[in-house]
């Protein structure tokens, strides 16, 4: 199977908070299992459709407010977890605030480096 991302995928917990488009009213707490410069892979309570459009704010160490992304759900899976309605959810970034870009990018960035220095 060819792997069709452009980007590494780093395992990180981030905290997320998110919301539904369509459902701004109730806001959502998880951990993200996966993240990379256009993409992330969250636990998510119940399925959603593809397609749906997520607001997140990713809570990256050492900055002071979270970084708001829109993201686009690609896939979602039923989770391993037994006895709950857990679904891993594959999300493809579709927006980033400009003033949030580079606290993102830099911090994905010395992440990578950090993990190439381990494997030397």
């Amino acid at each position: 199977m060819q792997e069709r991302r452009k980007y590494a995928r780093l395992t990180i917990p981030l905290e997320v908070n998110y919301t539904i488009e369509g459902k701004e009213g109730t806001q959502y707490k998880t951990i993200a299992k996966n993240i990379s410069p256009n993409g992330a892979m969250l636990s998510i309570e119940g399925e959603l459709s593809k397609s749906a459009i997520l607001d997140l704010e990713i809570k990256i160490p050492d900055s002071s407010k979270p970084i708001p992304i829109k993201a686009k759900v690609v896939w979602s899976k039923k989770g391993p977890e037994e006895g709950k309605d857990a679904y891993n959810t594959g999300l493809e970034f579709v927006q980033i605030p400009e003033e949030s870009k580079n606290t993102f990018f830099q911090y994905l960035c010395n992440l990578m480096y950090d993990q190439l220095k381990r494997i030397k």
